[in-house]
């Protein structure tokens, strides 16, 4: 097997994030969407309307993939939160929108950041210095203390 065509780009996990709830909200595979397929259902007595797709594998990874993406994943300082609790947080990036992500990526640009680590600091949002040393390859040595310092005032403003 020989590769024909590098890989050109990243895929970052907000748009895998848009990407998955156009497609669940497309195939109305959300819960809002079965609602109202149900309202209509019940409407028309006896007629039942199919999903404009039905794969019930697909359907389930796409909601085990959003359930994911959309849960924080960051340490709480409180051990006894039950799982609920944790369910309950919603990653920061679930808050964002295409224009906030772009104003986020066009303010990065300044700094001499590699591609991956642009990905990494959008996927993660890392809110502190250690978080972002263990993203950013060599970050003491590339950046300045006031230039880190910056980049995670500049994500804060995002979450």
């Amino acid at each position: 097997m020989r590769v024909i065509k590098a890989r050109d780009a990243f895929f970052s996990d907000y748009e895998a994030l848009q990407f998955l709830s156009n497609l669940q909200k497309k195939n109305l595979w959300d819960d809002e969407s079965l609602n109202e397929l149900a309202k209509i259902n019940k409407n028309k007595k006896g007629r039942f309307q199919k999903r404009p797709y039905n794969h019930p594998v697909l359907q389930g990874i796409v909601n085990d993939t959003l359930s994911y993406l959309t849960i924080s994943k960051t340490v709480s300082a409180e051990e006894d939160e039950t799982e609920e609790a944790k369910k309950e947080r919603k990653a920061p990036i679930t808050k964002m929108n295409d224009e906030s992500f772009i104003e986020l990526m066009n303010k990065l640009e300044p700094f001499d950041l590699y591609k991956i680590e642009k990905l990494q600091i959008v996927n993660q949002l890392p809110t502190n210095m250690v978080y972002l040393f263990s993203i950013v390859e060599e970050c003491d040595s590339r950046f300045s203390e006031d230039q880190i310092n910056e980049i995670i005032e500049i994500i804060s403003s995002y979450i």
